[in-house]
C-alpha cells in the first residue's frame, strides 16, 4: 500500500510539471517538453516501474479490494489456527518423546490401578451383611429347593472357594441365630411344649420332638441332627445307643438324604458362575451359599456316622453287631450316599468269627442283589478283595465263596461269569496243592463253577485245563463233591459234543458208591444220570446203566426208589428201542469203556 501511494504521488507530480511547462508551440517528447531540465529521459519511467516489482502485488491487491473485510478476518483466523497447530505438533512431539522414555512406568501405574479396582470389587463381593429376616423358609425337603441341584464337575479355584466358604459360614450362623430368635419369640402352647420336651423330656420324647423339628425344617435344625449322632456315639446304655441308632437311620432315609444323588462338598458347586446364576442379586447368592454350606456340614455328619457304625459292628454284643449290620444294609439299599463304605462293612461281616453274623451278612447281600441287580459286579469285586486279604481266615473264605456261588446270573452277564470261574479255579488249584480235598471249600467251588459255566464265554478253556485234575479228584472226595465234579465234566463235554467213555466209566462206578445212600444230593445225582443216558448214543451202554440203577434201588430208601423208577420210564420214552432189549433173556457181559 505504501508503494502504491508513493507511485501515485509521483505520477501526479510529473503530470503537474508537465502541464505547467506545456507550450503549444514546443515539441513534446515522452510526455515532457523537449530540452527541459526536469524532463525524464526516454524509457526512464518504464524502468522505474519495473524496478518497483509491483506485478506480484496486483492479484492480491485486487482480491483485497473485492472482499476486504472477509479476507482479512479469514487470514487472521488462518494465522491463529496455524500457530495453534504448530504448538500442538510441537507438544505432541515432545510428549511422544517423553512417553518413549517413560512408557514402562505408565503401564505399571495403569495395571496397579486396575488390580486395585478388582481387589476392591472382590472385597465388596465377599463382604458380609447382616439381615433382619430369614433367607430360607421352613417346610419341605431341603434337597427339593431349586438351588440344591446346582453343581460343577470342573475344579474350582481354591482361593475363591475358601473366601466363599468363610462368607457362607457367617451367613449360615447368622441365619441360625435369626431362626432361634424367631423360635424363642413365638408364643403358643405347641411351641412351649416343644421347647420343654426337647430340653427336659424323656429320651423317647426328646428323640420324637427332635425328629419333628428336623422334618419341619432340616436346614435350621442341623444341631439336633448332631445331637442324635452324639447319642449314638455316647458310651453307656446300649438301649439308648440302639434307640438313637434306629432314629438316626430313619431320619437319614426319610428326610435328610436325597434319593437319586450323593451329597456334595462345598467345593463341588459352580462358584465361577455364582454371580451370573444369581444375576447380581445378593439375596439369591446368599441363599445358595447357605444351602451349599448346610449340605457340606450334613455330608460330614454322615461320614462321621459311618465311622460310628463301623465301631458298633465290632461290638462285643451280638445284638449290637447285628443291628449295626442291618442299618448299614438298609442305608445301602435305599440311598446312594456312602454306599462304598456301607458295602465294605456288610461284606466284612462275611468273615465274622460268629457264624450267626456271617450267615446274616450273606443273606443281606443276597437281598441287596435282588433289589439292585446292577450291583452284582461291584459286590463281586468287593468280595474278591476280601478273599485275597493276607489275614483272612479259611472260614471267611468259605462263606464268601458260598455267597458267590449262589449269585443268580444271566446270559447278559458273561463277563461276570468268566470272572467268577477264574476266581473259583484259582482257589481250586490252591485246595489241590494243600491236599485239602475233603473240605467243604472244594464242593462250594465246584458248585460255583457249575452255576457260572452256562453263562461264561471262555469257560471251556478254563475247565479243560483242569479236566485231568477233576477226574482224579472225583474218585477220592466225598460223594457230594464227586457229584459236583461229574456235573461240571458233563457240562463241558456236552457243550462240545464230545462226551468221552472216560466220563461214563466214572459215572457208572459212582452208582455203586456207598456214600449214595447217605448223601444229601441224591436228586441231583439222579438228574445227572438221566441227562447222561439221554445224551448217550450207545444203546448197549444205556441198557447197562438202567440195569445197574435198578440193582442199586434194592438198597435205597423209598424216595430214591421212586425217583429211579420214574427215571427209567422217562428213558424208555426217549429211547423206544431200549424196551425190546430189556425184554430179551439176560445176557451177562461187561461194558468196554
Amino acid at each position: 500500500m505504501v508503494l502504491f501511494f508513493a507511485f501515485k504521488s509521483l505520477i501526479y507530480q510529473q503530470d503537474y510539471l508537465m502541464l505547467t511547462a506545456l507550450d503549444e508551440n514546443e515539441e513534446v517528447v515522452d510526455g515532457g517538453k523537449k530540452g527541459a531540465i526536469d524532463d525524464l529521459q526516454q524509457g526512464e519511467l518504464e524502468a522505474f516501474i519495473q524496478n518497483l516489482s509491483l506485478a506480484k502485488y496486483a492479484k492480491a491487491f485486487l482480491i483485497e479490494e473485492d472482499q476486504p473485510a472477509e479476507k482479512q478476518e479469514a487470514s487472521k483466523k488462518e494465522a491463529r489456527v496455524s500457530k495453534v497447530d504448530n504448538k500442538k505438533q510441537n507438544t505432541v512431539e515432545s510428549e511422544s518423546k517423553v512417553k518413549n522414555k517413560k512408557r514402562p512406568e505408565h503401564h505399571s501405574d495403569n495395571s496397579s490401578a486396575v488390580t486395585k479396582a478388582k481387589r476392591d470389587k472382590q472385597e465388596d463381593i465377599f463382604e458380609f451383611f447382616e439381615r433382619r429376616t430369614l433367607l430360607l423358609k421352613s417346610g419341605g425337603k431341603w434337597y427339593d429347593l431349586e438351588y440344591s441341584n446346582e453343581f460343577s464337575v470342573e475344579p474350582q479355584p481354591r482361593d475363591v472357594v475358601s473366601q466363599y466358604k468363610t462368607l457362607a459360614q457367617k451367613l449360615y450362623e447368622h441365619e441360625i441365630s435369626l431362626f432361634k430368635n424367631k423360635t424363642n419369640n413365638q408364643k403358643g402352647a405347641s411351641s412351649a411344649w416343644m421347647k420343654a420336651i426337647v430340653s427336659s423330656g424323656t429320651l423317647g420324647d426328646r428323640m420324637a420332638a427332635m425328629i419333628l423339628l428336623i422334618q419341619d425344617d432340616a436346614i435350621h435344625t442341623l444341631q439336633f441332627v448332631e445331637t442324635l449322632l452324639n447319642l449314638v456315639k455316647k458310651k453307656g446304655s446300649k438301649q439308648q445307643c440302639l434307640m438313637a441308632l434306629d432314629t438316626f437311620k430313619e431320619l437319614l432315609i426319610t428326610d435328610l438324604l436325597p434319593d437319586s444323588r450323593k451329597l456334595r462338598i462345598f467345593s463341588q458347586h459352580p462358584f465361577n458362575k455364582l454371580e451370573q446364576l444369581s444375576s447380581g442379586n445378593k439375596d439369591s447368592r446368599d441363599r445358595r451359599l447357605i444351602l451349599w454350606y448346610f449340605e457340606h456340614q450334613l455330608k460330614h455328619l454322615v461320614a462321621e456316622f459311618v465311622q460310628v457304625l463301623e465301631t458298633l459292628s465290632h461290638d462285643s454284643l451280638v445284638t449290637t453287631k447285628i443291628r449295626a449290620l442291618v442299618v448299614a444294609h438298609e442305608l445301602l439299599c435305599n440311598k446312594p450316599e456312602e454306599e462304598k463304605a456301607f458295602l465294605v462293612q456288610v461284606v466284612n461281616k462275611l468273615g465274622d468269627p460268629q457264624n450267626r453274623i456271617a450267615t446274616k451278612a450273606s443273606h443281606l447281600l443276597e437281598t441287596l442283589l435282588c433289589k439292585h441287580p446292577n450291583m452284582k459286579g461291584v459286590v463281586c469285586s468287593e468280595v474278591e478283595r476280601l478273599l485275597f486279604r493276607s489275614n483272612i481266615s479259611s472260614k471267611a473264605q468259605y462263606y464268601a465263596i458260598c455267597f458267590l456261588n449262589q449269585m443268580v446270573l444271566s446270559h447278559e452277564e458273561s463277563e461276570l461269569a468268566n470272572k467268577l470261574i477264574t476266581l473259583y479255579f484259582c482257589f481250586f488249584r490252591t485246595c489241590i496243592k494243600k491236599k485239602d480235598i475233603e473240605s467243604k471249600m472244594l464242593s462250594a467251588l465246584l458248585t460255583g463253577v457249575n452255576r457260572a459255566y452256562p453263562y461264561a464265554q471262555t469257560g471251556d478253556d478254563k475247565v479243560r485245563e483242569q479236566v485231568d485234575t477233576l477226574f482224579k479228584v472225583l474218585h477220592i472226595v466225598n460223594f457230594n463233591t464227586s457229584v459236583q465234579a461229574l456235573m461240571l465234566l458233563f457240562q463241558v463235554m456236552n457243550s462240545q459234543q464230545t462226551i468221552s467213555d472216560r466220563y461214563y466209566a466214572a459215572l457208572y462206578r459212582k452208582m455203586l458208591d456207598p456214600g449214595l445212600m447217605l448223601c444229601s444230593k441224591q436228586a441231583m445225582f439222579l438228574n445227572l444220570v438221566y441227562k447222561s443216558l439221554k445224551a448217550d448214543i450207545v444203546l448197549r451202554r444205556v441198557k447197562a446203566f438202567v440195569k445197574r440203577l435198578l440193582q442199586v434201588t434194592c438198597e435205597q430208601m423209598p424216595p430214591f426208589i421212586c425217583g429211579a423208577l420214574y427215571l427209567v420210564s422217562e428213558i424208555l420214552k426217549a429211547k423206544p428201542g431200549l424196551r425190546s432189549q430189556l425184554n430179551d433173556p439176560p445176557v451177562y457181559f461187561t461194558i468196554a469203556f
